[in-house]
């Protein structure tokens, strides 16, 4: 299966983060882990809604940081649980 494309929008949004860092700050992103988006029709209790989870691999995460100008300097993998998939969080500084 081909890995999914984030967003077009991601990778700006990520630079402007990393702009407004202050030098050696630090930006801690998180994201569902999987190959495939997912659509959401209910929320919490039953509430109808509509949105896109997108979900990346961890490298795809770390990769557009890095793109953005920012170092990786932690990352944690959180597995699957009975009300979430698995999910990344990464924590990155901007070089001082």
């Amino acid at each position: 299966m081909a890995p999914v494309q984030p967003p077009p929008v991601l990778p700006q949004v990520l630079a402007h983060f990393a702009y407004a860092l202050k030098l050696g700050g630090h930006l801690i992103a998180g994201t569902h882990v999987g190959d495939e988006d997912a659509v959401r029709t209910e929320a919490y209790g039953g509430v109808p809604v509509r949105w896109t989870t997108y979900k990346w691999r961890p490298e795809q995460l770390v990769n557009l940081i890095e793109q953005a100008g920012l170092q990786p300097v932690a990352e944690l993998r959180l597995p699957a649980d009975k009300w979430s998939g698995p999910g990344v969080v990464v924590m990155a500084k901007r070089p001082a």
